[in-house]
């Protein structure tokens, strides 16, 4: 590795050193700990650091396996232009299996995202997955991502739509736009002031041009349902939705079975692209797994909102299972 010491002027190029000598030097910790004068405690803590940055990217890459004769049923059944439809080893934890879904959609999509000149993109722990399994290689040509709907900042950072925007455009090279303003506001008048700022107008009508946008849908009385998490849904809006039947939110946006938007208040508060703009984008990505959002899955797909479906075998039996 070298006289890292002297050779540093600061700690991310620090960091950076100690990470390329362990990962592709070979080197161990000891090794590194000696060249730098510091104790292995200290140089684990300092690769550890590396990892924090982002300024190490380790990437699996899983055997692609789909099964297409499932992806078949799914495109016919809902005339939906493509499934991908990936096999379960059961021998994985949760938090496997989630990086693992997010890594075999990111390998499946990821040629379709470079290909376009302007991407719109959600929130929430599935796409964020996804996002975070996109190699990091800057196009040479120009490119734009951009936040589909307000800023969900209490679900945590890593879901949070503005980050996952920024995070897609910084690993495509892509020149990220975000939307300013909270996914939800307090009131549809703020909502209708909000929606008439220049500032909005202009993300929103470029939304509107998108050649894909990479979207999840959410169940909404469901332990994983990320605006119930968020604190947006109070009780009585809870019980408002339960009264009208709610289905499946999407990008804030409540639908009933058939993949009507709900009339209930909290709809006209969500800043963001409307679903039925959705439609006219080429290509929306709905990526979801879960048995608990089937009826969620299908409200969006009855509706037709979505091109492309990404999701697992259990997922996807589940789905046939109940079809109309």
């Amino acid at each position: 590795m070298g006289n890292i010491g002297s050779m540093v002027s600061d700690r991310d190029e620090l960091l950076a050193q100690v990470a390329y000598a362990y990962y592709h030097g070979g080197e161990g910790l000891s090794q590194i700990a000696k060249t730098l004068g510091r104790s292995v405690s200290m140089a684990s803590r300092l690769l550890q650091e590396a990892r924090d940055r982002n300024l190490v990217e380790i990437r699996i890459n899983y055997p692609l396996t789909r099964l297409s004769e499932i992806e078949a049923e799914i495109e016919e059944r809902f005339g939906i232009d493509k499934a991908h439809v990936f096999t379960q080893p059961s021998r994985i934890d949760s938090g496997e299996q989630l990086y693992r879904y997010g890594s075999l959609c990111a390998a499946s999509i990821e040629k379709e995202l470079r290909e376009a000149d302007l991407i719109g993109v959600s929130w929430g722990r599935q796409v964020n997955t996804i996002v975070s399994s996109i190699s990091v290689n800057p196009a040479e040509r120009p490119g734009t991502v951009v936040q589909a709907s307000g800023a969900s900042g209490a679900l945590g950072d890593d879901h949070d739509g503005a980050r996952i925007t920024q995070r897609l455009a910084d690993r495509l090279g892509y020149t990220a736009r975000l939307l300013p303003s909270p996914l939800i506001v307090d009131t549809i008048h703020v909502a209708e002031v909000l929606r008439s700022s220049v500032s909005i107008i202009s993300v929103l009508n470029l939304l509107k041009r998108a050649n894909i946008l990479l979207t999840s849908v959410g169940a909404p009385f469901s332990e994983t349902s990320g605006l119930a998490r968020s604190g947006y849904l109070s009780e009585a809006e809870l019980d408002d939705l339960r009264t009208k039947n709610a289905a499946a939110d999407i990008l804030g946006f409540h639908l009933d079975r058939n993949g009507e938007l709900l009339d209930v208040e909290i709809n006209f508060r969500v800043i963001g692209i409307w679903p039925d703009e959705m439609r006219r984008i080429p290509n929306v990505v709905l990526a979801v797994t879960g048995i608990e959002r089937i009826a969620a899955i299908l409200a969006v797909l009855r509706g037709r909102y979505c091109n492309s479906l990404l999701t697992d075998r259990a997922t996807a039996e589940a789905l046939l299972a109940v079809a109309d």
